[in-house]
């Protein structure tokens, strides 16, 4: 029954108690925000009010004044500017920023997606060409531009710069004219873990400041920057949490056209919007344009000036979303179906591959695979001399890393520590996947081969309230790198029978030795329901978060089970 390895923290408790009487909370409060690196009054302060005062000086980028200039002298005499754009959510979420803000000055201003499938990922020399036909002579690009160095050379043999925006681990410098990347050697600018999109509001946020300009001449774009990061797998800390705090204050109070035509297709109304929202709803649908046809359509989406547009451009997202779910459906079950076969030899990692699984989607499949099994995972497709794929990294593994010492199977990769995209020759798959596997087996140990759920601290249920719960709501946005808080009760037993719904999900009531009793939803834990019935009387423990259930009108607190095992 017990599905996890449970990693209760151990958090300071002399800290934690001087942190629950400065600010007024409880001990399981209080340990779970020194687990997160929040032990006094002012880290607390800034952890639960998020402010944009806070965010350190765009000038602190390396190239930032040099960009600004040249953009401004671009406007300004204008030149014709190319916004060049990754198809991702990411990627096209910063060239509509980019596009927008450029527009609003008056700037001579288009855009450029690449092809996923004849393109790929980065620069091409499609979009190379088209920026030529253009007579462009600025190219600014987004979430895309570190590995571009033979195409940032053949622009500038046609007398056109290159402004790069992005956030990728760099291998080596690229050409550029200015390059914004808050990971390069020699930039001081002190968060790393920017998105593509936040590194152009950056450039956006510097050149209002350079031109004294109101803050809300950037600060409007900051619902783009959250979208972005809610879907790039960045982590949702420091600054990040910042532009998703407010980014969704936004996006509640004043949607933009597209984003309102969105909702409504959605059944969401824009108050009641939460990140889940974005990660399962918004985000799979910008991502659809540039899987089964071209990110154009998510940008133009967007940017879109009136309803009737957005509305269009929103109902073909939602479509080829339909249409995209009904293919990776149809693609993890093959892949399911591959991995006992995969698992006989390689036990490390999962390293699947069918010439006829479609690209665009192979990332979508690698995650669910991840998920499932928790192991590195490898899925890739594609024919005719030339092998795509995706790639997912548990926790603790950094896969770039990885990659990086079985590049000489690989044409092509690049990402970041959690997910990446590789290109090789299929004559090379076999000897990728056993490199691969093998530097996976020497980095992981066999405990971390076993997804963890990590415990914010031990908890009674006498102590689960209403006042509880919103202190809790304050620990949001949440996602990567700011996990919702978890907590331990044991010695509880079943009160009354549990229930079945829809065949997967369990609902049930517990009740501790002081008698008090919480209802529990199970979602996706049907293994549990027959083991519940056996083991009725016998005492078991639980993992789980908080949230509010309403019902007939009547709120109440809800226990939201991770996991459970019975007491020994």
């Amino acid at each position: 029954m017990k599905r996890y390895r449970w990693n209760i923290l151990v958090s300071d408790e002399e800290k934690s108690a001087k942190l629950s009487r400065d600010i007024n909370v409880s001990m399981p409060i209080a340990r779970a925000l020194c687990n997160r690196g929040i032990f006094c009054f002012e880290d607390a302060k800034k952890f639960f009010r998020p402010s944009l005062d806070l965010l350190p000086s765009p000038f602190l980028f390396k190239d930032m004044q040099k960009a600004v200039d040249r953009v401004r002298k671009a406007v300004e005499t204008g030149e014709k500017i190319l916004v060049y754009g990754d198809y991702d959510v990411d990627g096209t979420t910063g060239t509509a920023l980019l596009y927008l803000f450029l527009h609003s000055l008056g700037a001579e201003v288009s855009f450029y997606i690449n092809d996923r499938f004849s393109e790929g990922y980065g620069l091409s020399k499609a979009g190379v060409a088209h920026a030529v036909k253009l007579e462009t002579s600025l190219v600014v690009t987004v979430d895309c531009g570190m590995g571009a160095s033979h195409e940032i050379e053949l622009l500038s043999a046609e007398g056109i710069e290159v402004i790069v925006c992005d956030h990728h681990e760099p291998e080596k410098l690229p050409p550029a004219y200015a390059i914004l990347n808050p990971k390069v050697p020699g930039c001081s600018y002190p968060f790393r873990e920017l998105c593509g999109c936040g590194v152009a509001l950056k450039l956006i946020h510097a050149f209002t400041e350079s031109m004294n300009q109101p803050s809300e001449k950037w600060q409007q774009y900051i619902d783009l920057v959250a979208i972005a990061t809610a879907a790039d797998m960045v982590p949702l800390e420091k600054e990040n949490r910042i532009y998703m705090h407010k980014g969704m204050e936004l996006l509640k109070k004043r949607p933009r056209a597209g984003i309102q035509e969105m909702l409504s297709l959605m059944g969401i109304e824009a108050g009641l919007l939460g990140t889940g929202h974005i990660a399962f709803g918004i985000a799979p649908r910008i991502n659809a344009a540039g899987r089964m046809h071209t990110a154009r359509t998510a940008v133009e989406w967007l940017i879109a000036g009136s309803k009737d547009e957005a509305r269009v451009h929103a109902a073909e997202l939602d479509r080829l979303n339909k249409e995209r779910r009904q293919i990776d459906s149809c693609m993890l079950k093959s892949a399911e179906a591959m991995v006992e076969g995969h698992f006989a030899s390689f036990c490390s990692s999962i390293v699947l591959y069918h010439e006829e699984w479609h690209l665009g989607v192979l990332g979508i499949v690698a995650s669910r695979l991840q998920d499932k099994y928790y192991l590195p995972t490898v899925v890739m497709g594609g024919g005719d001399g030339v092998v795509k794929g995706s790639v997912r990294s548990v926790r603790g593994l950094n896969i770039f890393e990885v990659l990086q010492q079985c590049d000489t199977f690989l044409e092509k990769f690049g990402g970041h520590d959690a997910a990446a995209g590789i290109t090789l020759k299929p004559e090379n798959i076999p000897g990728f996947r056993k490199r691969f596997d093998r530097i996976c087996s020497e980095k992981l140990s066999l405990e971390e081969r076993q997804k963890e759920l990590q415990v914010d601290s031990r908890l009674l249920l006498e102590d689960v309230s209403g006042k509880f719960l919103n202190v809790l709501k304050q620990f949001g946005p949440f996602g990567q790198g700011n996990r919702e808080p978890l907590f331990c009760s044991s010695n509880l037993r079943l009160s009354g029978l549990p229930r079945l719904l829809q065949g997967k999900h369990v609902k049930f009531a517990v009740k501790d030795t002081s008698g008090r009793i919480h209802d529990v939803i199970a979602f996706g834990r049907e293994d549990i329901y027959r083991e519940l019935e056996r083991g009725s009387r016998r005492m078991f423990s639980m993992i789980y978060s908080l949230e509010e259930n309403e019902w007939n009108g009547r709120k109440n607190v809800q226990l939201k089970l991770k996991d459970m095992g019975f007491d020994e």
